[in-house]
């Protein structure tokens, strides 16, 4: 992060802190709950100085395979506003959230117009991705699929529709507060825009070099940066790879001068071990859903660098 940029973070705290001192005390506060740890980050950069929104699912524990609790239900349902990303991606949450008789006010992130999407298996990528398949089709092979990748927080663009609509529902149900969410909101958008044109400015993915990622889960950054990852190693971080898909990832490694393996911190480095075999590959590992940054109103911003920081790594840069 350069010096500019943090210079201006300083000034917007200075800021926030005088709308803070402002607001009164007697005002009611929203309670705002985020399903993942990065909805949650989105919404405390608008309720910087009015409230912390909580997290329903600890970064630390998998949104594919978490068990609600009656304790999980209760935060829930206490939200006044709840922001998830959707039946897509939270499947266990569809029947909460939609439940007869609840009023409270909902952000459904894959629902937003103009949201960009990308799907896990795009046709309109080339890279090559290992798919574990039995039988005829085994190995190596494009495969155009339907399921919606849901990383969607990692285009900034996404972030900015995600923290409008928050400001939006916030200014209806909590409108003691509304010129502070505002301007939490413009703060956002003006430390996003500032790192954008950080990164754009600094990553560069350079000629001729190639680079892996273990599974998809980094391509919406790329898109918005112009980054293109050569090889994936397994088409679900979900998956544990067998014999037949090991020896089909040490050949395609050995295929291709590789630069590095760009990984989730979630990643079992175990798997990654035995997929490398005896080949020398740097490996580097990304931050994609906040479990080592602790909540607050430049949480997000600071996950964005983390990751821009990581490319660059890779990439020699």
């Amino acid at each position: 992060m350069t010096r500019h940029l943090r210079v201006t973070i300083l000034a917007s705290f200075l800021i926030a802190a005088y709308f803070t001192a402002f607001s009164s005390a007697v005002f009611a506060q929203a309670r705002v709950v985020g399903s993942i740890a990065p909805l949650q980050m989105i919404a405390n950069a608008i309720t910087d100085g009015v409230s912390e929104p909580a997290v329903l699912i600890p970064s630390s524990q998998s949104y594919h395979h978490f068990v609600l609790r009656p304790s999980t239900v209760r935060v829930l349902n206490d939200a006044d506003l709840f922001i998830w990303v959707g039946p897509e991606l939270e499947t266990y949450l569809s029947s909460s959230v939609s439940q007869p008789g609840r009023q409270k006010a909902v952000v459904q992130v894959l629902a937003l117009p103009s949201l960009i999407v990308h799907h896990a298996h795009d046709g309109e990528d080339d890279s090559e991705i290992l798919i574990p398949d039995d039988g005829l089709h085994a190995g190596h092979q494009h495969k155009h699929g339907t399921m919606i990748d849901p990383h969607v927080w990692l285009d900034t663009r996404n972030a900015v529709l995600i923290a409008r609509a928050i400001a939006a529902e916030l200014v209806e149900i909590d409108s003691d507060y509304a010129p502070q969410y505002r301007a939490n909101l413009k703060r956002f958008e003006d430390l996003l825009n500032q790192l954008n044109s950080e990164i754009a400015d600094t990553l560069r993915m350079p000629d001729q070099m190639q680079y892996a990622v273990y599974h998809n889960a980094f391509q919406y950054f790329e898109r918005q940066f112009g980054l293109d990852h050569d090889l994936v190693f397994v088409a679900s971080e979900e998956m544990q790879p067998g014999v037949r898909h090991m020896l089909t990832v040490r050949r395609a490694i050995e295929a291709r001068p590789l630069s590095c393996l760009m990984e989730d911190v979630t990643t079992q480095d175990g798997t990654v071990q035995t997929l490398l075999g005896g080949n020398e590959l740097q490996r580097v590992k990304a931050d994609t859903l906040g479990q080592n940054l602790s909540s607050g109103p430049m949480a997000y911003i600071y996950l964005i660098d983390n990751l821009a920081g990581a490319f660059r790594q890779c990439l020699g840069q």
